[in-house]
């Protein structure tokens, strides 16, 4: 029987499907299970916002598979990992190598923010923006908190698709029905994950 373990990388040769298997299965996908990929494809473009830099749902699905059939991409252990699973791994891992490569301080070209309003002006958003540099501190802290608990799940891919649903502000019940998973995985890997982050917290203070 089929462990729900989230997908690895890192899966030996001698463990990964093959071409022909991965084609398999592929064709075996209900409608189901491309209505749940779609839809966590879906989640994971709406977090990226500007950073998907123009690409869909369906781009992002189709680079999972892509690197699954890649003898050098992303290998798929079918002895261990549904192949749904093993698709919305790969997506989160895809989704979030997309935001880490786009720049954060990358501008807005005034001439794309300006939208004509229903008088016929011309409306430039940018120039009531307020200034963000009052909250860059608190800016910062939050960005590096959330890259403390990032490296912490990346070796542990479930939860890693979790905290991307909480970064989202999704519930418990949207989570589970998202990534497909029982109350009882949820529950194992939040506690995983509250009793890991709560020791990095020590550890840090203990050495303040």
């Amino acid at each position: 029987m089929k462990s729900n373990k989230p997908a690895s990388r890192r899966v030996p040769l001698e463990k990964a499907a093959s071409l022909e298997e991965i084609a398999v299965a592929v064709e075996s996908l209900t409608g189901e299970d491309w209505w749940r990929l779609e839809q966590y494809a879906r989640w994971r473009i709406k977090g990226l916002g500007r950073i998907a830099q123009g690409r869909d749902h369906k781009d992002l699905l189709h680079e999972a598979i892509a690197e699954t059939c890649d003898p050098e991409g992303r290998r798929w252990n079918k002895a261990e990992v549904s192949f749904v699973r093993h698709l919305k791994g790969a997506m989160q891992s895809i989704s979030s190598h997309w935001r880490e490569k786009f720049d954060d301080e990358e501008a807005i070209l005034e001439a794309d923010a300006i939208r004509v309003g229903k008088d016929g002006k011309e409306v430039n958003p940018l120039l009531n923006v307020a200034s963000p540099l009052p909250d860059a501190e608190r800016t910062l802290a939050a960005k590096e908190q959330l890259a403390q608990v990032e490296r912490l799940v990346a070796d542990r891919p479930l939860a890693a698709l979790i905290v991307g649903g909480m970064r989202d502000k999704m519930s418990g019940p949207e989570i589970k029905e998202l990534l497909g998973i029982s109350q009882k995985e949820y529950e194992t890997e939040m506690r995983w994950l509250y009793r890991n982050v709560r020791d990095k917290a020590r550890k840090a203070k203990s050495h303040v």
